[in-house]
């Protein structure tokens, strides 16, 4: 009689080693969930602090000041909605020889406005801006913001 208790203690006793094996691999399971769980609940949180657009729109608004006399200063502010700070620049450039921009120089901005400013010389002077905008969560753009100035006699 003792040997079928001893039997039935030690199937008990392996079938609990495979339990606290199962046991421990389900808490290694876990824990990497957790920490799984913790690190997209800090992207989320990093999107929730920003603005994310489906769409980016520029806007340019011509200063009163501008006379369009020969050799008057000319200025303009170019506005984007959906801007990043970080990551968006206006170069602005007098045209392009040779494939290659002629005078580039990068607009500063202050809060998402880029401020162009050129000198009216000829009849028509014509104001090229290149154009990239990137937003790690939002909408790309690229491209190129052109115009001819007349001045007025």
């Amino acid at each position: 009689m003792n040997k079928p208790i001893i039997i039935l203690l030690l199937i008990l006793f392996i079938s609990s080693c495979t339990d606290i094996k199962q046991s421990e691999k389900k808490i290694t399971e876990i824990e990497t969930l957790r920490a799984e769980n913790d690190s997209l609940k800090k992207i989320v949180a990093e999107i929730n602090n920003k603005y994310v657009f489906d769409s980016i729109f520029i806007k340019t608004i011509n200063s009163p000041n501008n006379t369009l006399k020969t050799d008057s200063d000319y200025e303009m502010q170019i506005m984007v909605v959906g801007y990043n700070p970080t990551k968006s620049y206006f170069v602005k450039f007098d045209s392009i020889a040779n494939g290659k921009k002629v005078n580039p120089d990068t607009l500063n901005q202050r809060n998402g406005i880029f401020l162009y400013k050129t000198k009216l010389v000829d009849e028509l002077t014509r104001v090229s801006v290149d154009v990239k905008i990137e937003n790690k969560f939002g909408q790309n753009s690229y491209g190129t913001l052109s115009d001819l100035i007349k001045i007025k006699n």
